[in-house]
């Protein structure tokens, strides 16, 4: 749903530092434990704490930026920084692309990890493909190849094992490849919410297409933002009124991401201790007000936490 002139307000009190914790307290458990209590294969935990901490950053950058401290006394702070830092919630949305695709067939982790590193060997080939005989490059691959071979080797592959690797599969390839009979999977289905318009245009945002700075990730198109100056004076101050409504959609779909996240990893890793299971709950409860955080709920969460047991 778009921004309306009737928005929900949800106080970040509730969920901002609660979800924060919660988050850090997943990374911890998956870390120490994915693999004993879980049972991933090897890197899968690695991969996972390190994508959920990359997505905990992005939600502490993304409210740091828009604290209201920083907006109303920073006099270097701009509308237009808290716009452009908004497409990274397609981060976001890989990270529970990823992590949940791993969850699904664990065997992805090392498909994932593999995937990486051919493109690391792939890069470092095309460089000194790109300068034939220039000793300083030589020199420089040199140099690196080695240390890039030898963590393969600790990762527990062969390099050989690399270089025939395929390439990873995007998001909007694997929510695309229907099966039998035009069908989708569950999984499928639901990651194809966050193709739909209002999460689709952060991806637009991100590579600079029209479509981004035209539509309606809020009320005004967004590339007014960036082109105040331009705008006639009666309309300048209207536009940056409408940032309020702006931020706060975004960064509640932020944190409705980063729930998704550790809801999933709890859901299938059913971790004891640190009340984890009633912290879920209550994020869920301060953020149900949201429309994108109740289609979700009751769309995919309400059952899978039901059937899972994460309950108070």
């Amino acid at each position: 749903m778009l921004a309306s002139d009737n928005p929900v307000r949800v106080d970040a009190k509730t969920f901002q530092e609660p979800l924060s914790a919660l988050a850090e307290t997943m990374v911890q458990k998956v870390f120490r434990e994915g693999k004993s209590h879980c049972g991933f294969p090897e890197n899968m935990h690695d991969d996972i704490a390190m994508m959920l901490r990359y997505a905990l950053s992005i939600y502490r950058l993304l409210f740091y930026l828009n604290a209201d401290v920083r907006r109303q006394k920073d006099t270097e702070w701009h509308v237009e920084y808290g716009v452009s830092a908004m497409t990274l919630v397609r981060s976001l949305i890989d990270c529970l692309y990823n992590i949940t695709l791993f969850l699904e067939n664990p065997a992805k982790a090392a498909e994932y990890r593999k995937c990486g590193l051919k493109k690391v060997l792939d890069a470092l080939d095309a460089e000194r493909d790109a300068h034939p005989g220039d000793q300083a490059w030589e020199a420089w691959r040199a140099e690196r190849l080695p240390f890039v071979e030898g963590f393969i080797v600790r990762c527990g592959f062969t390099v050989g094992d690399v270089r025939a690797q395929g390439k990873w599969r995007t998001m909007g390839s694997y929510v695309g490849t229907k099966g039998s009979g035009g069908s989708l999977t569950p999984h499928q289905r639901f990651l194809g919410q966050f193709t739909h318009l209002q999460w689709k245009q952060y991806s637009a945002l991100s590579h600079a297409g029209y479509e981004g700075f035209a539509g309606l990730l809020d009320a005004a198109p967004l590339g007014a933002y960036f082109m105040t100056d331009f705008l006639p004076h009666e309309l300048r101050a209207k536009v940056e009124e409408r940032y309020e409504l702006h931020v706060s959609s975004h960064l509640g779909r932020a944190a409705l991401l980063l729930l998704c996240i550790v809801t999933e990893l709890q859901a299938y890793c059913r971790f004891d201790g640190a009340e984890i299971n009633a912290r879920i709950c209550r994020v869920w409860d301060a953020l149900l007000p949201l429309y994108d955080t109740k289609e979700l709920y009751d769309g995919r969460y309400s059952q899978l936490m039901a059937d899972k047991g994460i309950r108070r």
